[in-house]
């Protein structure tokens, strides 16, 4: 008689607790949605912010560009006085709005102009790749703190897809030159003809280093990022075991 009374409480525990987990299912059901679309922010915004930032990083710094004109030796052909790094600082210089105007006279009215409408670009699009990757860790708190783990772990799978198809973008650009006619033919005023200083100065392999160091840094930012956000998505009872 005991042992069949405690198999009917344990019988009436399960069937509540079964009652118990369907109504927090249907009442949180539309709630789940919503944070599903929370963690496809988080997939989507993560890693192509930190690509965005990283590329408007390394055009902003004069060190891969003063590295090309020195293995080239441009500037010695085209008559421009000073070292290739000062040349690359004068480019970099009025690109983060250092100086009015870069200092090296074989620039044509064309060079400037693409110049300006490059820094343009780059003021631009600086603002939106912060705010992006700001949004994208605070969206990532708040779901974590509501206890949706698993979409955060969903989310973070497929940042690593869309981190990749990312990296083979700015590949592409780099080492496929139609592709990168295409892409520029989208920003209305630049264009570089035979004849422009800028493409001789920094074209060459300028854009494979670049590309390159975009890469890789947003990978080791990114593989971090990634790492630290992980253990946040893991269950408890997982952690301490």
């Amino acid at each position: 008689m005991k042992r069949s009374s405690r198999t009917n409480r344990q019988i009436k525990r399960n069937i509540n607790g079964l009652l118990s987990r369907q109504k927090k299912e249907s009442v949180y059901a539309p709630a789940d949605a919503a944070f599903h679309v929370l963690a496809a922010f988080v997939a989507i915004l993560l890693p192509l912010s930190l690509v965005a930032l990283a590329g408007n990083a390394i055009l902003r710094v004069p060190d891969l560009m003063a590295f090309e004109a020195d293995r080239s030796g441009v500037p010695a052909e085209l008559g421009i006085e000073g070292t290739p790094s000062a040349v690359a600082e004068e480019i970099t210089g009025f690109i983060n709005h250092k100086n009015d105007e870069p200092d090296i006279p074989a620039l044509s009215g064309a060079d400037k102009v693409n110049l300006i409408k490059i820094r343009a670009l780059l003021d631009k699009s600086l603002f939106p790749s912060l705010l992006s990757f700001t949004v994208s860790i605070a969206l990532f708190v708040f779901v974590r703190a509501m206890g949706r783990r698993r979409y955060l772990r969903v989310a973070l799978n497929t940042s690593l897809a869309l981190f990749a198809c990312a990296v083979c973008f700015t590949l592409a650009l780099a080492l496929i030159p139609p592709f990168r006619d295409a892409v520029f033919a989208w920003q209305p005023g630049i264009g570089f003809e035979e004849g422009d200083v800028l493409p001789r100065l920094f074209g060459g392999l300028y854009p494979i280093f670049s590309a390159g160091a975009i890469c890789l840094i947003s990978f080791i930012i990114y593989i971090t990022l990634y790492s630290f956000l992980k253990r946040f998505t893991v269950e408890e009872e997982k952690m301490f075991k």
